[in-house]
């Protein structure tokens, strides 16, 4: 009798955490970055904001709604390598401006899926700027300080995301950064707005 309410106990628990409504993946890809530089004093018809390749890993919490539902919620917190290059011309001088940033972003997102294997993505995201080096002509500038760097951003997303087989899956979203990467002095200093394509490949640990 003992071993039989041994055994019905440990059935229990594992149903119950079978149908646990929390998830855990991890997810890794490419970042495609661009930084649109606005500032009076660069001539527009001169500005060239060029896409950059980075790359982001990190992991996700899926969590489920009531049974049946289409809609999911998702937690992540990923690394962020963005790269970028801006070509301009300023005082007549034709000027390569390139940036790397590296970043820390906690994604909150609603998930609706019209079918099991596909969803539709949309949320907002709390990015934490860590350091960041601009190269101007051949001069390195070291933003690592933070004292010139916005530790913090909000930002917007959408997307979506495709199970491939099982838990594995493929994921593309468009993010965009509000306010300017890098503190403004005055309203004459320049804007240094961020944005980024994410492509990647994760997968979805299944109980």
């Amino acid at each position: 009798m003992k071993k039989l309410s041994v055994f019905l106990l440990l059935a229990a628990s594992t149903a119950s955490y079978a149908q646990s409504p929390l998830r855990f993946g991890v997810k890794a890809g490419a970042n495609i970055s661009h930084m649109g530089i606005s500032n009076s004093d660069i001539s527009l018809g001169s500005l060239k904001n060029s896409f950059g390749p980075g790359f982001y890993a990190g992991g996700l919490l899926e969590i489920s709604g009531p049974a049946g539902s289409k809609l999911k919620g998702q937690v992540e917190a990923l690394y962020s390598f963005h790269n970028v290059k801006n070509t301009y011309t300023l005082s007549g001088i034709e000027t390569v401006n390139k940036s790397t940033l590296h970043q820390i972003s906690v994604p909150l997102m609603i998930r609706y899926f019209p079918i099991p294997s596909l969803s539709f993505n949309a949320g907002a995201s709390v990015n934490f700027n860590l350091a960041s080096k601009t190269k101007v002509d051949g001069r390195t500038y070291d933003h690592g300080d933070l004292n010139d760097l916005q530790t913090l951003q909000v930002g917007v997303l959408v997307g979506a995301t495709y199970y491939i087989y099982k838990g594995f899956f493929v994921d593309a979203r468009y993010n965009y950064y509000f306010g300017s990467v890098y503190k403004k002095d005055g309203d004459n200093d320049p804007g240094y707005r961020l944005s980024a394509i994410q492509v990647g490949l994760g997968y979805k640990f299944r109980y």
